[in-house]
């Protein structure tokens, strides 16, 4: 993606530095309020806030404990007793921290003794309904379910008024500031309004100069991973045929075996010779078929990769030398990630020759890079280790670019077309992707991208 230019970074500083001094001076108004209305806010201080739920929590224990009473005897699996008697401390416990909290405040005092009152009426009720239940065994007749149905309904009645009685002093406080509250609410509407609009023209600005680039670079990506699964089908295809050739093919080699043993004239081996050769070759492609449709799953190990490029670059040397190839690291950064060092020497060795073939005997230089970056691998921002192979060579005409990685697509006379589609299997398999820029006389890059991870598992699947 292309970077964003310097004066594109210069309006986007300036706009960020007027949304901060905007945000400054709404911070400073609302400081100002705020010390407006610390005053009534202190008022409401002494008042307890929680007081409406107070209400509900009594009326949730008078519901489970009068709802245990109805379950007697319907659950063999519930102690009834035991579940009465722990709802029943509740609920004294509820009045009891009430009592204590209601202090001088003599109307609320008033309905707590109330409710104390009837609450006394419906212990004693469950006192002599234990002794006629056997302990809570005996399921309840009618009448004594209605009978406590009115005391629960009673009950319920009374933390009504409670509630009303602590709804009516909170309401005269809240209702004094409700004026400081409209006008922060004035301030913060307008505050947002600014806001609003200076964020409209960044966010018009970033999807202008970024986002829209991104996206281009998305949709392409996901025809290209559309392309792909066409592939993979197509794999699938042919290694179903590679398998049925795979017999044949054996049985033919030993025929052909047995026959260069018994002729006798030097035309014939000649002939042998020749098909035993291209036996070989489709033997090598029912191979490469096989590799591409399924390869091996990655066992993946810990690789310092700085290290890992150096021993790969001296492996290659000899070769590079007689090719007149110059071959070079640049790996000042280290990268320890989780990798299948098998599959990844054959994907390094597979870019590096592709390369040293396109010079075509010609002398020529071979990059071989190591890069740590934060970017997208899979439509995902992630911590991502680069490995790139840059040569100086002819280039890949771009009428043949979209076709690169397409399976059996070659422009090498004795070529399977599957060597790319086998390396970008792979690097799907080690969870990463592979990109390539080129263009007609200034050479090729290829670059695995893969994510910098650590070992959880010896055994990972694609």
């Amino acid at each position: 993606m292309k970077k964003p230019s310097q004066a594109f970074r210069r309006r986007l500083t300036a706009l960020m530095v007027g949304l901060a001094v905007m945000v400054l001076i709404c911070v400073l108004l609302a400081l100002a309020v705020h010390r407006d209305a610390t005053g009534k806010l202190q008022r409401l201080a002494h008042v307890e806030l929680e007081a409406s739920s107070l209400a509900r929590e009594f009326r949730g224990a008078v519901d489970d404990l009068h709802g245990a009473l109805l379950r007697i005897g319907s659950d063999g699996s519930e102690d009834s007793a035991a579940v009465i008697h722990e709802r029943r401390e509740k609920l004294s416990g509820w009045l009891v921290a009430r009592m204590a909290a209601a202090g001088g405040n003599e109307h609320e005092r008033e309905i707590i003794r109330a409710i104390a009152a009837e609450a006394r009426s419906y212990f004693i009720k469950l006192d002599s309904l234990a002794v006629s239940t056997d302990d809570y065994r005996i399921p309840l007749n009618r009448d004594t379910v209605v009978m406590f149905d009115d005391s629960a309904n009673r009950l319920q009645s009374i933390a009504d008024d409670f509630a009303a009685a602590h709804d009516e002093e909170l309401r005269g406080l809240l209702e004094s500031s409700l004026g400081s509250l409209r006008w922060m609410r004035n301030l913060v509407f307008g505050c947002l309004g600014f806001l609003l609009a200076a964020i409209t023209i960044v966010v018009g600005r970033l999807y202008r100069d970024v986002v829209r680039p991104l996206r281009e670079q998305l949709v392409d990506r996901e025809m290209l991973l559309e392309k792909r699964e066409k592939l993979a089908a197509l794999g699938t295809l042919a290694a179903g045929v590679a398998h049925e050739i795979r017999n044949p093919l054996t049985a033919i080699k030993a025929r052909l075996y047995t026959l260069r043993r018994i002729l006798s004239s030097e035309e014939s081996k000649e002939d042998v010779r020749a098909i035993t050769k291209e036996v070989d070759r489709l033997e090598r492609i029912v191979r490469d078929v096989l590799g591409y449709a399924h390869p091996a799953d990655a066992t993946l190990s810990q690789v310092e990769l700085a290290a890992w490029l150096r021993e790969f670059a001296a492996f290659l040397g000899p070769e590079m030398v007689a090719a007149k190839i110059d071959l070079t690291v640049d790996a000042a950064q280290t990268a320890d990630v989780a990798i299948d060092a098998d599959q990844l020497r054959q994907i390094m060795l597979n870019l590096v020759r592709n390369a040293q073939e396109s010079f075509e005997g010609r002398a020529g230089r071979v990059q071989l890079s190591l890069a740590r970056e934060r970017g997208l691998l899979r439509g995902v921002l992630a911590e991502v280790v680069v490995l790139a192979v840059t040569d100086n060579g002819p280039g890949i005409p771009a009428k043949i670019q979209p076709r690169l990685f397409d399976p059996f697509f070659t422009t090498k006379p004795a070529g399977t077309g599957l060597g790319l589609s086998i390396v970008a299997r792979l690097v799907e398999l080690q969870g990463g992707e592979i990109r390539f820029q080129s263009a007609p006389g200034t050479g090729t890059c290829f670059t695995v991208h893969l994510p910098l991870r650590k070992v959880s598992h010896h055994h990972a699947s694609p």
